[in-house]
Parts: structure tokens; sequence; C-alpha cells
């Protein structure tokens, strides 16, 4: 327990602490009355060493013999006694019963009493025939018991305060819960709508207690474009615009609502249109409702269409299940000879289940994000390839994705990711296969550069914290596809593992949080490195 040790200077302050130390084990263990002396005992001729002589007197072990309660009236004696961690017949810990009275604070906020008040009143020693006991008085002032009966917001300019305090989950005639209340400033974060959430502000009024929200709003609506010109190749080919936009509105008319807007060229034959709307809360319970519209185009061969409809219903802050019908038509280009995909119509209803418990939707420094889904339906063939023999089939789809965030350090986050997709079918055509690679799946590669009909990728990051919402990081991307075989072109099955690297940053700007990374592919030099940009978002 001592720093002052043989060979050593001597130190008579250090000294002191030591025999400070001592004497604190020695009352941690409920030798309470312990005394310890250390002083030189002898010096060297030449005063160039010095013998200590330590002297302890333990004295008796005290024990706790009685702990005592009063002003309690809401919650048993016995109740509360065997909450303690601090026991009669044990040792007194002082850090123990300092928790102790912490936990029973929080028992009464959790049943209406955010005032309650836990002291330790007095601690007075009990003679006994064989050993020394201690009696513990707590004094409880319990305070009064608030009913919440009032909301108020402030700080919010767009969005509607029946919104905020609806999406804060605080019923009216509900008694103050210290747990309930402490989630509302993470659940108005989740909403990505407000810049700042501050913690509630509990008051008193008339008719009972009533909680301030304070909020400030943040760039709601966000536009996000890169657009640029590809030059013919000769004098006789034209050139073409190719690029991205995508428009978010995130808080439709101070209502929450959502419409997402997208637009992506790759080529010259292949580009991306997407539309998703997002309805909250319907009909005033914790349900929302979604529609999509997803067209592609794929180089001269077909396009491909979807259009769907989702709900989830709400369990709690962090859990949801989903149903989801979808209809897929491809239609084969008529501007080519041979028809090389089927015109057919998959229709599809699915089941999905999402789990977040991430503290932020941008930058999370903990918590998990996890979905999973699965569909089920038929593909209906009109038209087929020539030598093609196609019947009506039974089409499955399963997806996955999990991702994790921990805190290592401070202001420094570990992010992995893992996600897959697979479709099942007796007939698998070209367009019906998954396409991966690029910004937000596989970095180092091309948009869409890989195509599978079972897929796979992970994302591995650390990142340095800059700001809230802005940080540095290096990652590390794995993909696996997986190709089945064409009796048609007399193919065989194929599958490949393939990696990505580099390091990137994101930064929330007035425009939104936009993300740039320099990555490199498997075998790639650094002249062939990819800049990869994008905004992220959460819809």
């Amino acid at each position: 327990m001592m720093l002052s040790q043989p060979s050593r200077f001597y130190d008579t302050t250090q000294l002191e602490i030591d025999r400070r130390n001592i004497v604190s084990k020695y009352q941690h263990k409920g030798f309470y009355f312990a005394h310890v002396d250390i002083q030189p005992e002898r010096f060297s001729d030449d005063s160039s060493e010095v013998t200590l002589m330590i002297s302890i007197v333990e004295g008796r072990q005290s024990v706790i013999g009685q702990i005592h309660l009063q002003g309690n009236a809401a919650i048993e004696t016995s109740r509360i006694l065997d909450g303690l961690s601090t026991r009669v017949g044990e040792t007194l810990d002082p850090q123990m019963l300092e928790q102790d009275l912490q936990t029973l604070i929080g028992q009464y906020e959790r049943i209406g009493y955010p005032f309650a008040k836990v002291e330790v009143a007095d601690i007075s020693l009990q003679e006994d025939s064989s050993q020394q006991l201690l009696r513990i008085q707590l004094n409880i002032d319990e305070g009064g018991r608030v009913t919440i009966n009032e909301v108020r917001v402030q700080g919010n300019k767009e969005t509607r305060d029946n919104v905020i305090i609806r999406e804060a989950r605080i019923a009216f005639a509900e008694l103050y819960n210290e747990d309930h209340v402490a989630k509302i400033s993470q659940r108005l974060r989740r909403l990505n709508i407000f810049s700042s959430v501050q913690e509630p502000e509990l008051y008193v009024n008339a008719q009972g207690g009533g909680l301030l929200l304070t909020v400030e709003e943040g760039n709601t609506n966000t536009f996000d474009g890169v657009i640029g010109y590809v030059p013919g190749s000769s004098s006789i080919e034209n050139g073409f615009v190719t690029g991205m936009v995508n428009v978010m509105l995130r808080n439709l008319f101070g209502t929450a609502r959502k419409l997402d807007v997208r637009w992506q060229r790759d080529d010259r034959h292949s580009q991306d249109i997407g539309i998703a709307y997002l309805e909250p809360w319907v009909f005033d319970i914790p349900v929302n409702v979604s529609g999509i519209f997803f067209q592609r185009q794929q180089d001269t061969i077909y396009v491909r269409r979807i259009v769907g409809v989702k709900t989830d219903v709400m369990f709690s802050d962090v859990l949801s299940l989903g149903g989801s019908l979808n209809q897929e038509n491809i239609i084969p280009s008529s501007t080519i000879a041979a028809q090389t995909v089927s015109n057919s119509r998959t229709m599809t209803a699915g089941l999905d289940v999402h789990y977040d418990s991430r503290d932020d939707i941008v930058s999370p420094t903990s918590g998990v994000n996890y979905r999973t889904d699965y569909q089920i339906g038929s593909k209906k063939i009109f038209g087929t390839p020539v030598g093609a023999t196609y019947a009506q089939s039974t089409v499955q789809k399963i997806g996955l994705d999990a991702e994790a965030y921990v805190e290592p350090f401070e202001r420094q986050v570990v992010a992995f990711g893992v996600h897959g997709r697979q479709i099942t079918s007796d007939n698998i055509e070209v367009s019906d296969r998954y396409r991966f690679g690029g910004t937000n799946t596989l970095r180092g590669y091309r948009e869409n550069q890989f195509l599978g009909s079972r897929i796979a990728w992970t994302n591995t990051e650390y990142r340095f914290l800059l700001a809230r919402r802005s940080f540095f990081f290096g990652f590390f991307d794995t993909g696996y596809y997986f190709l089945p075989a064409d009796d048609q072109h007399n193919i065989s099955s194929t599958q490949n593992f393939t990696y990505g690297y580099g390091i990137g940053m994101r930064v929330s700007t007035t425009l939104g949080n936009i993300g740039v990374s320099i990555a490199l592919g498997e075998g790639d030099t650094f002249g062939q490195a990819k800049l990869h940009f994008g905004l992220m978002s959460e819809f």
C-alpha cells in the first residue's frame, strides 16, 4: 500500500500519504478506529539511511447492526432494505452506501416523485459484548408526487408542437417517470430534423407538473447534386449528361412527413429514378405508411419498374414490425433485335423486423441497427427470349442488414456493418439479380459494378470525431457475389470475393451530411483510386 519503499528517498510528506492510505484500507474493512503511526526509528551514522517503525492498533471490527429509515410512505421499508446493497451484518462501504442512495432516489423518480431526497442523518456506534455495531439513520424526504398534465415546446419554427409532443410519447395525466423522460431527447434527435435537442426540464404548476422541451431546428430539406458531361468519342456520336441528383424533404409542412426524389445516371444508356414518401403516425397511432416508385433503365436491354407500399408498426422506440406489397415489372427493350430477358411481372408480399438502438442516426457512437426482411411471391412471364421456355415460378427474397457502433476511446468510434441479399427462384434472369458496388456498399469500385443472385458485403470504419456529426475515418470493405448457371447461354455458376479500402470524411453542412472518400479496389494502384461522393440520409 506504500510508495515509501527501501532504496527510495525519505519523504515525510509521502509517509503521511502512505499512513492515510493504510488507515483508509482498514476502515474499508470495518476497522473504523484503527490507528497507524509511521516514525523514523533509527538513522545511520552518516544520516544517509533511516529505519522506519510502523505502529498499528487495529481496534475492533465494526459491522452494521441496524439500518433505520424515516420519512418513507410511498415505498415500504422492507422493500427499500431489500433493494440496498448495504446490509446488516456486513461492514460499511461508504461508496456502496452512496450508490444505494442514488438507486433509491431513482426508484422514487420512476413512481412519480422527482423531488425525492435521501440523506445519511447519522452513523452511531453501539457497543456489543463481542463486536462494535453501527446504526445507520437514513432520512427520506419524498417531496410531492407529480403528474404530467402539460408539455410545452420552444425553439421550433417549422415543426408543429403536436408533432414534437407526439414523438416524445408522453401521455397526459401520466405519473412522472425519470426513465421515460430521459429517453425524450434521443427520440427527438432520431427524427433527424433538429440540429440540437436539450434535456427536458420539469416544472410545477397549480395542476401538477409539466415538461419543457427545447429544440433547435436544423436544415430538414436537402438538395445534393453532381452533374457531369461526357463528350462523344467521335464526330458522329453525341455526348451525354451523367451524374446524380437527390432531393430530400424530411419535414413536409412541419409534420415529419418525408419525401425523397432521386435521379442517377451511370452511363449513356443506364439511369435510375426513384420516389419515396412516408406518412407518420396514421390516425395518430404509432403506425407509419410509406410508398415507393423506382425505375431503372439498364443499357438498351430492359426497364425495371417497382411500385410498393409498406406499413410499419412501432412497438417501442427501438423495435418495429413491417409488412409490404410490391409489384415489379420487367419491360424488354423494343429497340434491340433479340430479346434477352423476359417480359414479366413479379408480385411479392413480405415482412420485416427492424431494431434500432443507435444514439444518433447520422453519427452514432453506440447502439445497434438491425433489419431483416423476407418476401415471397410469384413471377408471371408474358414473353420470353428466343429459345427460352420459362413457366410461372415462385420467388423468394431475403435481406439482412446489421450495424454495430462502439466507442473504445473518447471521440473515436468503431463502426461495423454486414449486409446480405438473396433471391431464390427456378427462373433467375439478369433483371432479377442484385447490383452493388460504389459509395454505399463496396467502395473502391464503380457504382453497381457487381451483379449476383446472392450478394454480401461488410463495411468496417474507424472514425475520429471532429464534431457531433462530422468525422474523419479509415475503412476496409469486403464484397461477395454469386451468379447462378445460365443454361440458355451455356454459362456455369460463378462466385467471387473482393475488397476495397481507403480514407474518407463526413462533414455536417447546411446542405446536409456530405461524405467524400478515396478508395482503392483489389489490386488497384493509387492512380486507379475511386473518388466517392454522397449525401448521408435516412428515410
